[in-house]
């Protein structure tokens, strides 16, 4: 049995991907690894998020100077949401967004800022929820040592990560990304999360951004720049790939069906890919020797990745109903509603969905208990 390595020499790190009422999945496997790591110390003083991910990472830093009470009141953040809390889902709100479009493409009014559902709710539950004060606290203790979010900035077309650090990180440019080492705001916040046309554009210094995961095509890179050798990636789609109904005649997709796959890729196909490029650079250091690996300045990064061990999308398909009326107006209309559930599994931030998804994270991550309980113990052999 190889000695376990010390938190200091090998940090690890937490990299949570976006999802929009996805991210409830992250919550129960958080709450599991609350359970199955040493109660001694926040089991991840680097933590990264993108889109949800960076809210729920938001939520871990401001209280990682004790990660159970983190994972214990995000989890009652969560069980709290509605539709409501995030987009506001009354049908004046629905119409009053249409108009604008049509005044904006039609009538060349002013630049729809709302995108097709308005978030302002969102905005009002993160500046209620969010604690800086806190994430201060937690670097000035050394219970965390790294914070970054990702955005993607819509004028210069780059995935920016805005982190803070305490271990002198210094700002990278990369192709096609860029490390700042700024102050994270609910600005930052709200713009990781902007699901392109979905939600609206936000300003961040002088340029607008939105979404983390549209330019993103490296998500481990990020921590790996900061220091992590050890990192805990939570995705929020199963890995099962159904090849079953490829050679059989499908109808024509509708808006709805596409735009469900659109979010399908932006969310997991990178993190996915990133992950699976790693673990081939493993495989590649495993038959070099150690002045080989000096030489090529390349280090081993263990990753262990939890995701759902179910298909979201036929558990949305299941609580489709409880969409307020409007949305699952919009849902029929563009012919999501009824169809694989992939739209709404990334909208429906209602309970009963939530729920089960929450759930379903913690028992997927105590079936694989030991395994887990071993990673975070940093039991893994070089």
């Amino acid at each position: 049995m190889p000695a376990p390595l010390k938190h200091s020499d090998f940090p690890t790190s937490l990299v949570l991907q976006g999802g929009g009422a996805r991210g409830a999945y992250q919550v129960g496997v958080l709450r599991a690894l609350a359970e199955l790591a040493p109660q001694s110390a926040n089991p991840f003083p680097i933590i990264s998020g993108t889109s949800v991910g960076a809210i729920n990472a938001a939520c871990l830093a401001a209280n990682a100077e004790n990660y159970s009470t983190a994972t214990d009141k995000l989890e009652t953040l969560w069980r709290s949401l509605t539709t409501g809390s995030i987009f506001d889902p009354r049908w004046r709100s629905v119409r009053a967004t249409i108009w604008r479009i049509i005044r904006t493409f039609v009538f060349r009014g002013s630049t729809n800022r709302y995108g097709w559902l308005d978030n302002r709710p969102l905005r009002r539950l993160l500046e209620r929820e969010f604690d800086r004060d806190g994430m201060q606290r937690a670097m000035e203790s050394g219970a965390l040592t790294g914070f970054c979010i990702t955005t993607s900035c819509y004028g210069c077309g780059i995935a920016v990560t805005h982190y803070e650090s305490t271990t002198g990180v210094e700002e990278w440019m990369r192709h096609r990304r860029e490390g700042l080492n700024e102050p994270v705001t609910v600005d930052h916040l709200m713009a990781s999360s902007a699901l392109p046309l979905i939600f609206p554009a936000v300003k961040v210094g002088p340029t607008w951004h939105g979404d983390g995961a549209l330019r993103l095509t490296a998500p481990l890179s990020p921590v790996i720049r900061m220091g992590a050798r050890r990192i805990v990636v939570v995705g929020v789609r199963d890995a099962h790939v159904d090849m079953s109904q490829a050679d059989i005649e499908q109808p024509y997709p509708s808006i709805g069906e596409m735009g469900g796959t659109m979010l399908d890729i932006l969310f997991n196909d990178n993190l996915e890919a990133d992950v699976e490029r790693v673990n081939r650079v493993n495989r590649l250091l495993a038959t070099l020797t150690p002045e080989q690996r000096e030489k090529e300045h390349l280090q081993r990064i263990d990753v262990l990745s939890l995701q759902p061990s179910k298909d979201l999308r036929t558990i949305a398909s299941r609580h489709e109903h409880e969409m307020p009326r409007a949305i699952r107006t919009l849902m029929r209309i563009s012919g999501a509603s009824g169809s694989d559930g992939r739209l709404p599994s990334y909208l429906l931030f209602e309970p009963g969905y939530i729920a089960e998804l929450i759930d379903l994270g913690y028992a997927d991550t105590m079936a694989r208990r030991e395994e887990v309980a071993a990673f975070l113990a940093g039991t893994t052999s070089r």
